[in-house]
């Protein structure tokens, strides 16, 4: 089952994407997509940017609009990848993109064959014991550029430390029950 939703702004700005609406899926709320990409929005042009759990792809479909030179999208619900396929060719942004197919504990398990300027992750909320595991593994091999920046969108009821290895905590944004920690070396 799926309902659409609207791109918040950049050149696709009101181009409807798909949204799956089953399951635990939850689709990062318009205001907090719009607050996120004003905060960032001197590192999204021309940047490599990395959709964690990425669900419909909104995220990494919002950075492409913000002038991203490239999103990749790793999910790994096949329903979720079909309709993010389908919303890229749809938006004709195929090109500027890549939809990896994996688990993403899986994927950032190792050396990356890229580095990136941004790591958005959004995992389900009843994984938020392992939030910190993606940090771990965006840490240990490298995943960020020296001068890059990792944004983990999480319930308010999770606290992440200041502090996680070699990245710290530099800004965190509070949007009702939904909170977003941005990290940078």
């Amino acid at each position: 089952m799926s309902s659409e939703i609207k791109v918040s702004g950049g050149f696709l700005k009101d181009k409807k994407v798909k949204v799956l609406r089953q399951g635990n899926y939850r689709i990062t709320m318009e205001q907090v997509r719009r607050s996120m990409f004003n905060i960032i929005s001197e590192k999204v042009l021309g940047s490599f940017f990395l959709d964690l759990f990425a669900g419909s792809g909104i995220v990494g479909i919002e950075a492409i609009s913000y002038g991203a030179e490239k999103s990749v999208f790793v999910e790994n619900h096949i329903h979720a990848v079909k309709l993010l396929r389908e919303n890229l060719k749809n938006l004709g942004i195929q090109e500027k993109t890549k939809v990896i197919y994996k688990d993403v504990f899986e994927f950032l398990n190792k050396t990356p064959e890229e580095k990136y300027d941004i790591i958005f992750a959004d995992p389900p909320y009843e994984l938020s014991e392992k939030i910190l595991n993606v940090v771990e593994y965006v840490n240990n091999y490298n995943w960020l550029k020296i001068d890059g920046i990792l944004i983990i969108e999480h319930h308010k009821k999770t606290i992440l430390p200041d502090d996680l290895f070699n990245l710290s905590k530099f800004l965190e944004k509070n949007y009702g029950e939904t909170v977003l920690s941005f990290y940078k070396y």
